[in-house]
Protein backbone atom coordinates (compact mmCIF):
# COMPACT_ATOMS: atom_id res chain seq x y z
CA UNK A 1 0.00 0.00 0.00
CA UNK A 2 1.13 3.47 -1.09
CA UNK A 3 0.05 6.42 1.81
CA UNK A 4 0.30 10.10 -0.18
CA UNK A 5 2.53 12.17 1.93
CA UNK A 6 -0.20 13.90 4.41
CA UNK A 7 -1.29 10.24 5.14
CA UNK A 8 2.18 9.80 6.39
CA UNK A 9 2.18 12.71 8.33
CA UNK A 10 -1.20 11.81 10.04
CA UNK A 11 0.26 8.59 11.00
CA UNK A 12 3.49 9.71 12.35
CA UNK A 13 1.24 12.66 14.29
CA UNK A 14 -0.96 10.31 15.69
CA UNK A 15 1.80 8.15 16.58
CA UNK A 16 3.66 10.86 18.10
CA UNK A 17 1.06 11.42 20.16
CA UNK A 18 0.35 8.11 21.87
CA UNK A 19 3.66 7.61 22.67
CA UNK A 20 3.74 11.07 24.37
CA UNK A 21 0.44 10.78 26.03
CA UNK A 22 1.59 7.49 27.62
CA UNK A 23 5.34 8.76 28.38
CA UNK A 24 3.67 11.82 30.23
CA UNK A 25 1.27 9.68 31.81
CA UNK A 26 3.90 7.23 33.29
CA UNK A 27 5.82 10.26 34.67
CA UNK A 28 2.77 11.97 36.00
CA UNK A 29 2.97 15.04 33.52
CA UNK A 30 0.03 14.61 31.40
CA UNK A 31 -1.50 17.87 32.58
CA UNK A 32 0.96 20.05 32.19
CA UNK A 33 0.18 23.27 30.04
CA UNK A 34 1.55 26.71 29.44
CA UNK A 35 -0.79 28.89 30.54
CA UNK A 36 0.98 31.90 30.24
CA UNK A 37 1.68 31.50 26.36
CA UNK A 38 -1.72 29.85 25.36
CA UNK A 39 -3.64 32.47 27.16
CA UNK A 40 -1.82 35.35 25.70
CA UNK A 41 -2.14 32.97 22.02
CA UNK A 42 -6.32 33.12 22.56
CA UNK A 43 -6.32 36.63 23.74
CA UNK A 44 -4.40 37.49 20.15
CA UNK A 45 -6.77 35.09 18.79
CA UNK A 46 -10.32 37.22 20.20
CA UNK A 47 -9.26 39.61 17.64
CA UNK A 48 -9.67 37.58 14.51
CA UNK A 49 -11.95 34.91 12.36
CA UNK A 50 -12.35 31.22 14.05
CA UNK A 51 -9.74 29.95 11.46
CA UNK A 52 -6.75 31.43 13.96
CA UNK A 53 -7.76 29.60 16.91
CA UNK A 54 -7.57 26.67 14.81
CA UNK A 55 -3.77 27.45 12.85
CA UNK A 56 -2.48 28.29 16.77
CA UNK A 57 -3.64 24.84 18.31
CA UNK A 58 -1.97 22.89 15.01
CA UNK A 59 0.81 24.95 15.65
CA UNK A 60 0.86 23.40 19.35
CA UNK A 61 -0.48 20.32 18.29
CA UNK A 62 2.87 19.40 15.72
CA UNK A 63 5.19 20.98 18.25
CA UNK A 64 3.40 18.58 21.14
CA UNK A 65 1.70 20.87 23.32
CA UNK A 66 -1.28 19.03 23.36
CA UNK A 67 -3.04 20.10 26.15
CA UNK A 68 -2.64 23.62 24.47
CA UNK A 69 -3.75 23.03 21.36
CA UNK A 70 -6.66 21.62 22.32
CA UNK A 71 -7.59 24.41 25.24
CA UNK A 72 -7.45 26.25 21.69
CA UNK A 73 -9.47 23.91 19.76
CA UNK A 74 -12.16 23.41 22.28
CA UNK A 75 -12.10 27.55 22.73
CA UNK A 76 -12.04 27.95 19.35
CA UNK A 77 -14.55 25.40 18.50
CA UNK A 78 -17.27 27.55 21.07
CA UNK A 79 -16.30 31.02 19.08
CA UNK A 80 -17.28 29.64 15.53
CA UNK A 81 -20.75 28.73 17.36
CA UNK A 82 -20.94 32.70 18.45
CA UNK A 83 -19.96 33.56 14.98
CA UNK A 84 -22.68 31.25 13.77
CA UNK A 85 -25.28 32.53 15.90
CA UNK A 86 -24.06 36.14 15.81
CA UNK A 87 -26.63 37.08 13.26
CA UNK A 88 -24.26 38.68 11.05
CA UNK A 89 -23.08 37.33 7.12
CA UNK A 90 -20.07 35.92 8.42
CA UNK A 91 -19.76 31.56 9.06
CA UNK A 92 -17.28 29.61 9.66
CA UNK A 93 -16.98 25.56 9.75
CA UNK A 94 -14.48 23.30 10.73
CA UNK A 95 -11.83 22.34 7.96
CA UNK A 96 -11.80 19.00 7.04
CA UNK A 97 -8.38 19.13 7.63
CA UNK A 98 -8.92 20.58 11.08
CA UNK A 99 -11.14 18.34 11.95
CA UNK A 100 -9.08 14.67 11.65
CA UNK A 101 -6.05 16.20 12.83
CA UNK A 102 -7.42 18.08 15.45
CA UNK A 103 -10.27 16.15 16.51
CA UNK A 104 -8.98 12.68 16.58
CA UNK A 105 -5.81 13.09 17.46
CA UNK A 106 -6.53 15.13 20.50
CA UNK A 107 -8.59 12.44 21.45
CA UNK A 108 -6.00 10.00 21.37
CA UNK A 109 -4.01 12.54 23.86
CA UNK A 110 -6.78 13.73 26.32
CA UNK A 111 -8.77 10.36 26.84
CA UNK A 112 -5.44 8.86 28.16
CA UNK A 113 -6.70 11.24 31.61
CA UNK A 114 -10.17 11.85 31.92
CA UNK A 115 -9.14 14.27 34.76
CA UNK A 116 -6.80 16.09 32.56
CA UNK A 117 -9.34 16.14 29.66
CA UNK A 118 -11.94 17.45 32.22
CA UNK A 119 -9.11 20.46 33.12
CA UNK A 120 -8.35 21.26 29.78
CA UNK A 121 -11.65 21.60 28.70
CA UNK A 122 -13.07 23.79 31.87
CA UNK A 123 -10.12 25.95 32.00
CA UNK A 124 -11.45 26.76 27.76
CA UNK A 125 -14.98 26.87 28.91
CA UNK A 126 -14.09 29.24 31.77
CA UNK A 127 -11.84 31.63 29.13
CA UNK A 128 -14.49 31.19 26.82
CA UNK A 129 -17.37 32.28 29.85
CA UNK A 130 -15.16 35.40 30.88
CA UNK A 131 -13.88 36.56 27.92
CA UNK A 132 -15.97 38.55 25.01
CA UNK A 133 -14.89 37.39 21.18
CA UNK A 134 -13.93 40.89 20.54
CA UNK A 135 -14.13 39.94 16.52
CA UNK A 136 -17.27 40.49 16.80
CA UNK A 137 -18.37 41.43 20.48
CA UNK A 138 -19.06 45.04 18.94
CA UNK A 139 -21.62 43.80 16.68
CA UNK A 140 -25.16 45.16 17.50
CA UNK A 141 -27.37 42.09 18.40
CA UNK A 142 -23.86 39.76 19.56
CA UNK A 143 -24.95 37.93 22.80
CA UNK A 144 -22.95 34.94 23.94
CA UNK A 145 -24.31 31.81 23.78
CA UNK A 146 -24.88 30.20 27.35
CA UNK A 147 -22.78 27.00 26.57
CA UNK A 148 -21.88 26.32 23.00
CA UNK A 149 -21.42 22.98 22.11
CA UNK A 150 -22.58 21.64 25.88
CA UNK A 151 -18.70 21.29 27.31
CA UNK A 152 -20.28 21.84 30.92
CA UNK A 153 -22.60 18.69 30.69
CA UNK A 154 -18.74 16.79 29.18
CA UNK A 155 -16.99 18.51 31.84
CA UNK A 156 -19.70 16.95 34.33
CA UNK A 157 -19.28 13.62 33.07
CA UNK A 158 -15.48 13.93 32.85
CA UNK A 159 -15.30 14.75 36.90
CA UNK A 160 -18.44 12.60 37.79
CA UNK A 161 -17.70 9.13 37.70
CA UNK A 162 -13.93 9.19 36.58
CA UNK A 163 -13.95 5.85 36.89
CA UNK A 164 -16.41 4.66 34.55
CA UNK A 165 -15.37 7.38 32.63
CA UNK A 166 -11.72 6.78 31.88
CA UNK A 167 -12.40 3.04 31.39
CA UNK A 168 -14.97 4.48 28.37
CA UNK A 169 -12.22 6.84 27.31
CA UNK A 170 -9.44 4.10 27.45
CA UNK A 171 -11.65 2.05 25.32
CA UNK A 172 -12.24 4.71 22.31
CA UNK A 173 -8.49 5.25 22.67
CA UNK A 174 -7.97 1.86 22.33
CA UNK A 175 -9.97 1.17 19.36
CA UNK A 176 -8.47 3.84 17.54
CA UNK A 177 -5.37 2.77 18.34
CA UNK A 178 -6.03 -0.60 17.14
CA UNK A 179 -7.18 1.01 13.51
CA UNK A 180 -4.04 2.95 12.65
CA UNK A 181 -1.35 0.34 14.24
CA UNK A 182 -1.49 -1.73 11.31
CA UNK A 183 -0.75 1.53 9.39
CA UNK A 184 2.36 2.02 11.58
CA UNK A 185 3.72 -1.14 10.64
CA UNK A 186 2.84 -0.81 6.89
CA UNK A 187 5.14 2.53 7.18
CA UNK A 188 8.13 1.14 8.42
CA UNK A 189 7.89 -1.32 5.58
Amino acid sequence: MTFAQSDKDVLLLYKNVLEKSDSLSSIGKISQIDSKNVLADAKSADKEYPESYFKKSMEYFRNSGYNESAFLFYLGKMRAEDLNHSGGKEHYNLSEEYQVYLEEGLFLYLAKDAGNYAKVLKMAKDYYDANDYSYISQTKGYKKLKDPNNYSQLIKILQEDNHKTQAELNAGREDMKNRIMPYFQMLKE
